[in-house]
């Protein structure tokens, strides 16, 4: 079992009132329940750690966590004080609060894919044709590579010790997550060639990266679209809030 750390420290004015998102109401409940209720039906989590307002989240998630630590506006930093609490950890979970929809199962999958790659950083994908399948209203950013058509999830799983020395490539990365064109320039020009013929494949995005942040880095393909539709707008939750009622 590893241990596991929910994002939970950016604000968002449009969707809870100019706190944390993890407080966004769907249907009565707090976002980022949904998210800790899925970590704890999973079969392969321990403890569960919140990088957030202690002020709005202690109160509300008591002692269904066992850390609420308080939080900053970056999403690198915030990784970074919850890595602290892991440190000697050989790997971790880092989740973002914004994924309502997450499930046990898809946690568990993507956590045992991970540990068979035994990589410092892994990272789930989900292909086009499962997301529109379980999703088709959901607007996503999509990479089309030789393997196919892409979009990126919400979960690393990563080695704590890496972090730190990888954090200020990652800042890019993160920045440009769903900006495939601004990401191919941070990994270079010679990407975006090859997106445009359609050549380039994970593997080969799996070497550059593993190359620029000096650690090794696995992609897992996720057949759980789950772990990938964030809620950043107003149309997502509205989605999240008509999804979560009719499985409820």
């Amino acid at each position: 079992m590893i241990n596991a750390i929910i994002l939970s420290g950016d604000k968002n004015k449009t969707l809870s009132d100019g706190h944390t998102k993890a407080l966004a109401k769907i249907n009565d409940r707090a976002m980022i329940e949904y998210v800790v209720d899925a970590l704890a039906q999973s079969s392969m989590v321990g403890g569960i750690a919140v990088v957030g307002s202690v002020e709005h989240l202690g109160s509300l998630l008591g002692d269904r966590v066992s850390y609420i630590v308080e939080g900053a506006d970056d999403l690198i930093d915030n990784t970074l004080i919850g890595i602290q609490l892991f440190r000697k950890d050989t790997r971790v979970l880092v989740l973002t609060c914004d994924i309502p929809f997450i499930t046990p199962e898809a946690i568990d999958h993507f956590i045992i894919r991970s540990q068979q790659t035994k990589a410092d950083l892994c990272y789930p994908i989900v292909t086009k044709e499962d997301n529109q399948a379980k999703f088709p209203s959901a607007n996503r950013t999509y990479a089309k590579l030789k393997d196919g058509t892409f979009t990126g999830g919400n979960m690393f799983y990563v080695n704590p010790q890496v972090v730190e020395r990888s954090a200020d490539i990652a800042r890019q990365m993160v920045e440009y997550r769903k900006k495939p064109w601004k990401m191919c320039r941070v990994l270079g020009w010679d990407f975006v060639l090859r997106l445009l013929t359609g050549s380039l494949t994970i593997s080969g995005v799996e070497e550059r990266m593993s190359s620029l942040l000096d650690i090794e880095l696995a992609a897992v393909i996720s057949p759980y679209p789950e772990v990938g539709n964030d809620v950043d707008k107003v149309s997502d939750l509205a989605l999240a809030k008509e999804y979560l009622e009719n499985i409820s």
